[in-house]
């Protein structure tokens, strides 16, 4: 004889989501191809002298935008709280963190990053400062020092050592004990590297899709 084990009358069976009338959780939240469509941003950027414009999403970084859409991988991505400083660039001339810019935002600037920074073959005074003086050793910080350096230098042409470091506390190195960057910008100081930066052509082709003009 086989035994059936009968349902307890007090716990009713449950029902599920497709009894209510609702969507399976997993698929809640999908957006459909043609609505992903609608939720682009047009952005138009004039990045190292040359105007780039793309869709994107609304929540793309510009530290993204520039890495993946543009090929420019100079702004590093070191810590994603905005408080290393790898990811600076120059936007309309003023350092920024571009992990905290959204490429929306950026819409109608111009964005310098470190691919053109050099007036073609030749290095700006803060690059050859960097060279001279052993201002880098896994070089990761480097791109986003010198751009920071560049506002610096621009504000201040002939800024003292306390003054360089305080303008360079939002930039982490753990590698060279800062001494060396210092001697780097105080050499660049001397040498006029306060002049606007270069908007050369810089490396970098254009992601599929991407419009140039």
């Amino acid at each position: 004889m086989i035994a059936v084990r009968k349902s307890d009358p007090a716990k009713p069976k449950p029902r599920s989501s497709r009894q209510y009338g609702e969507m399976p959780a997993r698929r809640r939240y999908a957006i459909l191809p043609c609505c992903r469509r609608n939720l682009m941003a047009r952005v138009s950027i004039t990045v190292n002298g040359r105007r780039r414009a793309a869709d994107v999403e609304p929540r793309m970084l510009l530290v993204h935008f520039l890495r993946e859409r543009l090929r420019l991988t100079g702004a590093h991505v070191g810590c994603d709280t905005s408080q290393c400083g790898a990811c600076t660039v120059l936007i309309d001339g003023r350092s920024a963190k571009s992990c905290t810019i959204f490429a929306v935002q950026a819409d109608g600037s111009e964005v310098t990053t470190i691919e053109g920074l050099a007036d073609g073959g030749r290095l700006h005074p803060l690059q050859e400062g960097f060279w001279e003086e052993h201002g880098l050793q896994c070089g990761y910080c480097t791109p986003g020092m010198i751009l920071s350096a560049v506002n610096l230098l621009a504000d201040n042409p002939a800024p003292t050592e306390q003054e360089i470091r305080d303008g360079l506390d939002g930039n982490f190195c753990r590698c060279t004990g800062y001494q060396h960057i210092v001697n780097a910008v105080q050499r660049a100081a001397r040498s006029g590297g306060g002049a606007p930066a270069g908007a050369g052509s810089a490396p970098g082709a254009a992601a599929p899709g991407e419009a140039d003009r």
